[in-house]
């Protein structure tokens, strides 16, 4: 259970005006700071604005219409309302998701890419099956390995060359190990600055008469640029499933997708969400995902290949940094490997560049993502002085003229591009 240690009650005079004051001194505070998570994207105001509205804060089951009837619906034998105008946006999101990624199949009713992961295993494996997925160390998600020992699979780990390919003689001597073959392959990789190429794994499992095998890919970093095609669609070469949450490189809410090319995993995922993974699925979230979606499929090629053009001007004016070292990327992705990476993490934080530190096979890093800023708008020479800024607070130079410096690059990126935000002000 949480707890707060904050002294103020909820029946204490004045909570009010202290809750408010609070809050207002910390937007004051978020407006001159700029975020280079990786893991974080802002939304478009016409996509914010939508799912905000008071009237759909209401439940939407996966209700069937009535023929005849326009407003009412019917869920488990129970009347409820219908919402077409919802239906008429979710028709135009599936058509910009079968566009951008060349599958028919879309599941909107996940809420995180945690979720992707429980809902698809839950659906299209059994208890004591082999998920294999990436190990933490090669840049796996946390919680892969744990969740998938709470649903009663057995979790085995695959891990990455030093190339950021799959180690398939590792892999192969993982694939010894089991009683029976894996169900899955799940691929959850949250330091993506190459693609993984899928087709040698392929080759491997059906080489070992695997052919059941399913190969996932948790695109929750390289969505964005897989809808704008900065980056290779999985599908095409060899996943079974593509999945991952909406708010990385996809501008999106805090939400997830699973997307397909077969009808019989569709379906099967369909069905285990309805038999009690989901009930309602947020509408206010869904609507904003929504938006988005038909977003990316007007500016998203264009937002991704900006994202991984900065990137690139990013990395190059990070180079030879004396104690770091950068590692390659094609995507939005930056790397900076170097010992004191939990200091520098702490030391850009504090100054207003909130940043996250990670470990690659054991090495500190920090990891830089450049989706947010890039959707804000930021031009090359303000690239330039957050490159010069970053350089100071790693070499331990870091001084008042930085934070100076970063409140005006902050107050130029005052509003959203590659949306339908810029038709508005035109």
């Amino acid at each position: 259970m949480n707890h707060s240690s904050h002294a103020l009650s909820v029946g204490t005079p004045g909570a009010h005006d202290f809750i408010i004051e609070q809050f207002q001194q910390a937007g004051a505070r978020r407006t001159c700071t700029l975020s280079l998570t990786a893991n974080e994207n802002i939304l478009s105001d016409t996509a914010r604005t939508l799912g905000q509205n008071r009237h759909y804060e209401r439940y939407l089951f996966n209700a069937q219409a009535i023929e005849g009837q326009r407003y009412a619906a019917e869920f488990n034998g129970m009347q409820i309302e219908h919402f077409p105008e919802v239906e008429t946006l979710k028709a135009l999101a599936t058509q910009a998701v079968q566009a951008m990624f060349n599958a028919p199949f879309v599941e909107y009713r996940v809420l995180s890419g945690v979720h992707c992961t429980l809902s698809v295993l839950a659906a299209l494996s059994e208890p004591g099956d082999a998920i294999v997925s990436l190990a933490p160390a090669s840049g796996g998600h946390f919680a892969t390995g744990p969740l998938v020992q709470k649903i009663g699979r057995h979790s085995v780990f695959c891990r990455l060359t030093a190339g950021g390919q799959i180690d398939l003689e590792d892999f192969q001597q993982q694939l010894q190990t089991l009683a029976a073959p894996p169900a899955a392959v799940l691929l959850d990789h949250g330091l993506t600055t190459r693609a993984i190429a899928l087709q040698p794994l392929r080759a491997l499992l059906d080489r070992c008469g695997l052919q059941r095998t399913l190969i996932i890919y948790d695109a929750s970093h390289t969505l964005g640029l897989i809808a704008g095609q900065a980056f290779p669609n999985p599908l095409d070469d060899g996943a079974d499933i593509l999945q991952g949450n909406t708010h990385k490189s996809l501008a999106g809410p805090h939400r997830a997708l699973i997307v397909s090319r077969r009808a019989d995993l569709a379906r099967r995922i369909e069905q285990t969400l309805s038999g009690g993974l989901v009930s309602s699925p947020n509408l206010p979230g869904l609507l904003q995902l929504f938006v988005t979606l038909v977003e990316t499929r007007q500016y998203g090629q264009a937002y991704a290949q900006r994202m991984c053009a900065n990137t690139r001007q990013l990395h190059d004016a990070l180079v030879g940094i004396p104690g770091w070292t950068l590692h390659p990327t094609d995507t939005h992705l930056l790397l900076l490997e170097g010992e004191q990476a939990r200091q520098a993490a702490q030391r850009l934080n504090e100054l207003g560049i909130r940043v996250n530190n990670k470990q690659v096979n054991g090495r500190d890093c920090l990891r830089f993502g450049l989706q947010e800023i890039t959707r804000l708008g930021i031009t090359g020479e303000d690239l330039d002085a957050l490159a010069h800024i970053i350089r100071n607070v790693l070499s331990g130079g870091a001084n008042g003229v930085d934070r100076v410096r970063l409140n005006h690059i902050c107050q130029r990126l005052n509003r959203i591009h590659y949306s339908f935000d810029q038709e508005t002000c035109q």
